[in-house]
C-alpha cells in the first residue's frame, strides 16, 4: 500500500487541464502516495507523490470543466488543502506561433513535440492574456496583469538552460525511463509520432478544420532543415493565453510579430495571479486550424519531462509555516502593462 503523508509536506503544485496531461505527468512520478485528507469543501481529487527530492501534488479540473475559470477554481482549492506549496508548474500542451523556417539552424524553429516555457520579457511576466485586449484606431491594445514567476523558478530555469547547453539535461533520459516503465503508455500513443507527421503549412493557404491538408501536397508545406535528432528542443518566451483556442493564422502571426508570442494556450491566465508559477507547454499544433491529433499525447510527455528536469536542478526545502502567501511577494507582483501595436 502506498504511503500517506500529511498535506503539509507537499511543496510543489503541479497543475494540468486535460486527461492526457494528467496521465503523462503522473508517469514521471518516482513514487506515488495515497491521497491525503482534504480540507472541508475542497472538491478536487489529487495525485500526490515524489519527484526527485520534491513532494508534488498534481491538481486538475473535473470532467467537463475547461478553461481559465476551471483552473482558477482548482488552484484555489489546492492551496487551501496544501498550505506549504512554494510554487506552481502549469504543465501541458499548447500551440506554436512558428516563425519563418531558419535557413541555418533548425533548432531555432519551433516544431511539434518541442517545449515552450514562459519567460518574462521586458514588462511582461511571460504570459500575455490577449482576450482582454481591445481594438483601437491605431492597433490592438492588450492590458496584461499577470504575476511574474518567483525568483527561485527564474534562477532554476537559467541553470537548466545551462545544463541543456552543455549536454547535462535529463529530459530524454526521463522520457526513456517512462517508456521502459510502462509499455501501455506507448500503446496509447504517448510516443514520438515521427517527423514525417510534423507538417507546417504555408500561411497563405486556406486554414480551417474542414480542409483536407492532403490536397495541398508538398508545395503547400514550409521547407525546413532536418534536425540531427528527434529529441525535443526547449524554447523560452511569451505564452499567449485566452479562453478560446487560437485557430487563425492571421491573428497568430499578428500576435507573434507584435508581441513576440511563441505559444498559445487556454488555461494559464486562470492561475498566474493566484499561484506563483511557470507555464510549460509541449507543442501539439501550429495554431492554424489543422488537426494534429497524433502529437497531443507526446507533447504532454515532453512538457512533463521538462518540468521534472526543472525540479531536478531545484534544491528541496523543508515545508515552511508561511506557505504560498510568502511567495506572492514584491518580486512576483502584477505588472500593469498598457501596450498598443499598430497593424502593418
Amino acid at each position: 500500500m502506498p504511503p500517506r503523508f500529511d498535506p503539509s509536506v507537499y511543496t510543489v503544485g503541479w497543475v494540468c487541464a486535460i486527461k492526457d496531461e494528467v496521465t503523462a505527468s503522473r508517469a514521471f512520478l518516482d513514487e506515488e502516495h495515497e491521497q491525503p485528507r482534504r480540507r472541508q469543501n475542497d472538491n478536487n481529487v489529487y495525485i500526490v507523490g515524489r519527484m526527485g527530492e520534491h513532494k508534488v501534488v498534481i491538481a486538475f479540473p473535473g470532467a467537463g470543466s475547461y478553461g481559465a475559470d476551471a483552473i482558477a477554481h482548482t488552484v484555489a482549492n489546492m492551496v487551501r488543502t496544501f498550505r506549504n506549496i512554494r510554487f506552481g508548474l502549469m504543465v501541458g500542451i499548447g500551440g506554436a506561433a512558428p516563425s519563418a523556417p531558419d535557413s541555418k539552424d533548425p533548432l531555432n524553429d519551433i516544431r511539434l513535440g518541442d517545449v515552450v516555457v514562459s519567460e518574462p520579457k521586458g514588462n511582461y511576466s511571460g504570459v500575455l492574456q490577449y482576450d482582454k485586449g481591445r481594438w483601437k484606431d491605431d492597433g490592438f491594445e492588450i492590458r496584461s496583469h499577470m504575476n511574474k514567476p518567483p525568483k527561485l523558478l527564474l534562477a532554476a530555469m537559467k541553470l537548466l538552460q545551462s545544463d541543456h547547453d552543455i549536454g547535462r539535461g535529463k529530459m530524454t533520459a526521463f522520457i526513456d525511463d517512462i517508456r521502459h516503465k510502462s509499455s501501455q503508455l506507448l500503446s496509447w500513443g504517448f510516443r514520438f509520432p515521427g517527423r514525417e507527421l510534423d507538417r507546417l503549412y504555408k500561411p497563405d493557404l486556406p486554414h480551417s478544420e474542414g480542409n483536407d491538408y492532403r490536397n495541398y501536397g508538398l508545395e503547400g508545406l514550409e521547407k525546413r532543415l532536418d534536425r540531427e535528432t528527434d529529441e525535443p528542443v526547449v524554447h523560452y518566451g511569451i505564452i499567449a493565453s485566452a479562453n478560446a483556442m487560437m485557430r487563425s493564422v492571421v491573428y497568430r502571426n499578428y500576435l507573434r510579430d507584435a508581441w513576440g508570442v511563441c505559444c498559445f494556450e487556454t488555461e494559464a491566465a486562470g492561475l498566474m495571479n493566484d499561484l506563483p508559477c511557470v507555464v510549460i507547454r509541449g507543442i501539439a499544433n501550429y495554431s492554424d486550424g489543422h488537426k494534429y491529433d497524433n502529437w497531443q499525447r507526446y507533447a504532454a510527455v515532453t512538457a512533463a519531462a521538462y518540468a521534472k528536469d526543472l525540479l531536478r536542478v531545484m534544491p528541496a526545502e523543508e515545508p515552511s509555516s508561511t506557505g504560498i502567501t510568502s511567495q506572492i511577494s514584491e518580486d512576483c507582483m502584477p505588472r500593469y502593462t498598457y501596450r498598443r501595436k499598430t497593424i502593418s
